[in-house]
Parts: structure tokens; C-alpha cells; sequence
């Protein structure tokens, strides 16, 4: 493997290729819901409205954030106007700067070789690119916590000024992307270097006393005009969501139990996995026997604080750990450039991790299928079973490879295969599903080719943050009905009253709404109406009425991702 890092023309090609599949289609995917859609949504209002302070969005709330990463969609918006490919550019800058962070200020720490294998690791895993992938905060996140761990140890291997001010800047920064993560990752590695680094009183000299305050600076200005902008309705929220609810619970089931993280740290680095069993095998031997190496100091105090923690919190997801992914892949790259061929038949540990690794690619591969005859189209299908043959048959020779000790083979084949099962998934695998997930902008796109631009647009369900924003993207103005996933009677007669006026009207329902609709259309009362839509009569009661009754219709299938089911949207014209 030193041969390739050494190589400059294999590391040019390494680096254009995951450059590549982080910009591929990203300019063709549809937003994703429900997050990514309502930051879109937050840049957009930010620019129209001038409000910076407070993000606002129909349908977003729970979504709101401190603002530095929709200040940064709004600037990208401003360079290459609102669409999917500027909402998501700032997220691929940020993690390809984070693997340059890895490697400029890791090598002083831990070698040039092992730090621009990390950081090669790092960006062509199987998970961190679907962070600049999809627009959201995590990129942004993820290239904070990564400079002010970098700029910590760096002030513990050499007292500077330069690693104080950028350890200071880089929390300050993250704090603005998402609030408390990148303090928790500070403080936790301070807390644990200072138990057991011999060198503990060098932290004294980072100032916090003096930096803290001046690094929260830009969140009090923030949150001050924030709190002056509505009386401290949002800034009160965003306590109690954002931190009480998730240290003493959960929040919309996102939960597991203890070794969560630890499974999907296993997927995320999956093509080398067989060598983090025995990083963090010869982590903690080394811890307890207590011996002075800086190395297992440093990657102890970063785990403890960017991965221990969060193995103990209720509320879970794969980004939450963010702050560990870099340490992640340092230990890794550290093994791979010291274990021998020889090791994978010698050391039981490595054995082990091999089969982990070869079972987890295969059932990837079966899961690909497995989703790719559920969910998508037959030429999803094709893509997917390419994907899966492609994965597979790259893991099972890497896996045999690392069996026989050839381990330069098995490492330029585990490049190769997370490097092409990120170009295939989301270069044919994802935009396949995107014929069908890809609803909410549909029906913006038919009501912009069909309708004036001073038509009225009703809004009568609580729908995706998506369809909000792609109306504003064909210049469509809309009247939001109801906040709630139901409509009552009042609001069935307004959907009426306003069909029936003489001022073009568009109605966006869902099925069973528009079911229902259709029903006070007909002018049957829907209080002697059936309601319970799991009885199939019900069901047949409503869809046998018939559609004529409206001037014209169009419906739009999709699918909801995040409630993985399948959604069909109805557009009423009132005329013809």
C-alpha cells in the first residue's frame, strides 16, 4: 500500500475519482425528505424575506438548526441559483476540506503515509459521501470536529499559538453548523487527555477561560437577534429539542441499543474492516498496560468523546457520531501499513475480522436484490443486480487475496470496490428510484406547464417540505390549508367553495383526501359517510364515485422515503 500513496499519478486518479461520484447527479436527484428539502426551504426564505436569524419553512420545524450551514446553501444559491445541485455543493466542499484537514494537520501527529491513507480512507468510505450527497448539516459538522480534534492533539504534541486560534475557530464554527457536538468532542478529549496524558497541565494553556466566551460569541450575536426577531419562541425550542429531549429520550423513534455506533462504524469502512478489530484491540492493551504513547492517548481521548459517549445516549443516528469517523480511519490506515501478508494466517484477530468482512459484503450484495425487486423499476433491477455482482465478486477476491497474504492485491481491490459501489449506487442505483421518489417535484413541474403564474395553489394536507419548495422553484405562489395530517369538515367546504369560484384554482390533495373531496363534490354529506379506510367497502365506497365531477385531474405516484411507502398525489383544476 506505500507504494500507492507514494505514487502521485494513482493518488490524482484516487482523489478525481471520489471528487467524481461526490458531485455525481447531484444536480438530477431529488430533494430528500423530510431534512435536506427543508434546508433547501430555510435558504430560500432566508433570501426572500431577509431574515437570517430565525429559519422558517412551511412544514419544517422540527428541522431548524443553528444557521451557518443556510447561510452557506444561501451563498451557494446565489452562485448557481436554488436547485438540488447548489443546496448540496457546500456539503461535498466540506467533506472533501475535511479530508484535507486529515491529512495537512494529521501528519504532523501520526506520519505523512498513515494520515493521507486516512484521509483517503476517510472520504471513499461507503458512508461519509451520502453526507455530501445529501445537503445536510453533517459535512458542515464533520469539518469542524475534525479541525479542532486535529488542532488539540496538535497542542498537545507542540505548543503553538496557531493550534490554540484554530482549535477556538473550528469549535465556534461547528457550534454555528449544529450547536453542541463539537464541544462535546472538545471538552470529552480535554476531560480524558488530561486524566491520563502525562503532558495533562499543556491544556491549561489553551485559555478557555478566555476562549470559550470568545468562541461563543458568534452563537450569543446569533441568538440574540434571534430572541429579539420573536421573543424567544425559536431559541426556546431549539433548548429543549435539540438537547433536553435527546439526552433524556429520543426523538421520532431514532433509537438502538449500546454498539450501534460500533455496527456502523463496521458498514461504514466495511472494505477494511478486517484490520479495526485489532486497532482497537491494540488501543486498549496499550491503555491498560499504561504505556506513554502519544498515539493511544490521542485515539483514546477522541473515541471516548466522539464515539463512547454517544453508545450511551437514547437517541441514535449514524451522523451523531460524527466527530469519530476521522479517528476511525487513522486507526485503521495505521494497521493496514503495519500488518505483514503473513499476519492474516498468523493472528486470529485478523482472521476473524476477515469473515466479518466477507459475510456483511455478501448479505449487502443479497440486500441489493433483495430491494432492488421491491422498490425500484426493471432497470433498477438490472442496476442493482450489477451492483451486487460487481460488489461481490470484488469482495470474495479480496477476501481470498487477504487469505493468501497478498494484502497489496486485497488493499487496491478494497479501493476499488467502495469506489465503484458509490459511483453504481448513486450513479445508476439511486436516480432509478428517483422515477418514483421524485413526487413532490413532479407536481410542481405539472402545475408550472399547465397553469398562469397567477394561478392560486392550495396546499389541503400537510405534505413533504419538498412540494413547498419546488413550487417556488417554478414561480407558483400557494395558500397552505390545514397544519394538520387530517382535514375537517369547515375545511372540505372551504376546498369547495373555493373550487367552485370563478378565480383559477389548483388543489393538491392526497388519495385519501382527494377521495373524500370528491365525495363533497358530489355534494354527500361526510358526516353519513364512512371513515374507516382499512374497511374495504369503505375503501370501494369512495374510489367508485366518479372523477368527471371535476373539470380536470392529474395524479402523481411517489414514493415517501422516510415512511418507506408508496404515496399517490392529486392535482383539481377548476377549469378545463
Amino acid at each position: 500500500m506505500q507504494a500507492l500513496i507514494q505514487n502521485k499519478r494513482a493518488l490524482y486518479l484516487i482523489f478525481g475519482v471520489i471528487t467524481f461520484n461526490l458531485f455525481l447527479n447531484n444536480w438530477s436527484i431529488s430533494f430528500w425528505d423530510q431534512d435536506e428539502s427543508a434546508y433547501a426551504g430555510f435558504a430560500h426564505n432566508m433570501r426572500k424575506t431577509g431574515n437570517w436569524v430565525v429559519p422558517e419553512f412551511d412544514w419544517s420545524e422540527p428541522h431548524r438548526k443553528t444557521p451557518l450551514h443556510f447561510w452557506a446553501i444561501a451563498g451557494s444559491n446565489w452562485l448557481f441559483g436554488e436547485n438540488e445541485f447548489a443546496t448540496r455543493f457546500s456539503s461535498v466542499v466540506a467533506l472533501l476540506l475535511s479530508g484535507l484537514l486529515l491529512f495537512l494537520m494529521g501528519k504532523n501527529l501520526f506520519g505523512r503515509e498513515t494520515s493521507l491513507l486516512a484521509a483517503i480512507l476517510m472520504l471513499g468510505s461507503l458512508f461519509l459521501p451520502t453526507l455530501a450527497k445529501i445537503g445536510l448539516t453533517d459535512a458542515s459538522l464533520l469539518f469542524f470536529e475534525t479541525g479542532a480534534a486535529l488542532a488539540l492533539l496538535n497542542f498537545m504534541q507542540t505548543r503553538a499559538w496557531k493550534w490554540t486560534l484554530l482549535l477556538w475557530l473550528f469549535v465556534s464554527g461547528g457550534i454555528m453548523v449544529k450547536g453542541p457536538p463539537v464541544l462535546i468532542l472538545v471538552i470529552g478529549m480535554s476531560g480524558m487527555l488530561f486524566l491520563f496524558h502525562p503532558k495533562r497541565w499543556r491544556l491549561v494553556h489553551l485559555h478557555p477561560w478566555f476562549f470559550i466566551p470568545l468562541a461563543l460569541l458568534p452563537l450569543y450575536l446569533w441568538g440574540d437577534a434571534a430572541w429579539k426577531a420573536d421573543g424567544g419562541v425559536f431559541i426556546t425550542w431549539l433548548i429543549d429539542w435539540y438537547i433536553l429531549k435527546r439526552v433524556s429520550g429520543n426523538v421520532f423513534g431514532q433509537t438502538g441499543p449500546p454498539g450501534y455506533f460500533l455496527a456502523v462504524f463496521c458498514v461504514a469502512f466495511l472494505p477494511w474492516l478486517m484490520y479495526f478489530p485489532k486497532g482497537l484491540g491494540d488501543l486498549f492493551k496499550h491503555w491498560r498496560k499504561r504505556k506513554n504513547e502519544d498515539y493511544y492517548w490521542y485515539m483514546l481521548a477522541w473515541l471516548s468523546a466522539g464515539w463512547f459517549v454517544y453508545e450511551l445516549v437514547s437517541s441514535k443516528l449514524p451522523s451523531y457520531c460524527l466527530g469519530a469517523y476521522p479517528a476511525v480511519a487513522i486507526i485503521i490506515s495505521r494497521e493496514i501499513l503495519r500488518v505483514k501478508g503473513e499476519d492474516f494466517t498468523r493472528l486470529k484477530i485478523l482472521r476473524t475480522g476477515l469473515w466479518i468482512y466477507i459475510v456483511l459484503a455478501l448479505l449487502i450484495a443479497a440486500a441489493l436484490i433483495a430491494a432492488g425487486i421491491l422498490f425500484l423499476n426493471t432497470l433498477g433491477i438490472v442496476a442493482a443486480s450489477i451492483t451486487a455482482i460487481v460488489w461481490g465478486g470484488l469482495s470474495i477476491y479480496n477476501f481470498r487475496n487477504y487469505r493468501k497474504g497478498e494484502t497489496d492485491k486485497a488493499l487496491r481491490g478494497s479501493l476499488i470496490s467502495s469506489l465503484a459501489f458509490v459511483f453504481l449506487a448513486w450513479g445508476f442505483l439511486v436516480p432509478s428510484l428517483d422515477a418514483k421518489r421524485s413526487a413532490t417535484r413532479k407536481v410542481a413541474q405539472v402545475i408550472g406547464k399547465t397553469t398562469p403564474k397567477d394561478v392560486k395553489v392550495i396546499l389541503a394536507h400537510e405534505f413533504l417540505p419538498s412540494m413547498p419548495f419546488y413550487l417556488t422553484t417554478v414561480d407558483r405562489n400557494y395558500e397552505v390549508l390545514s397544519p394538520y395530517n387530517f382535514l375537517r369538515d369547515k375545511d372540505y367546504l372551504y376546498l369547495k367553495n373555493r373550487y367552485e369560484s370563478k378565480e383559477k384554482t389548483v388543489i393538491v390533495l392526497n388519495e385519501d383526501m382527494y377521495l373524500r373531496f370528491r365525495a363533497y363534490i358530489n355534494e354527500v354529506l361526510c358526516y353519513n359517510c364512512p371513515y374507516d379506510f382499512r374497511v374495504p367497502s369503505t375503501w370501494a365506497y369512495y374510489a367508485n364515485l366518479p372523477n368527471s365531477v371535476f373539470a380536470k385531474v392529474e395524479s402523481i405516484e411517489g414514493f415517501i422515503t422516510d415512511k418507506t411507502r408508496p404515496e399517490r398525489y392529486w392535482v383539481v383544476y377548476n377549469w378545463k
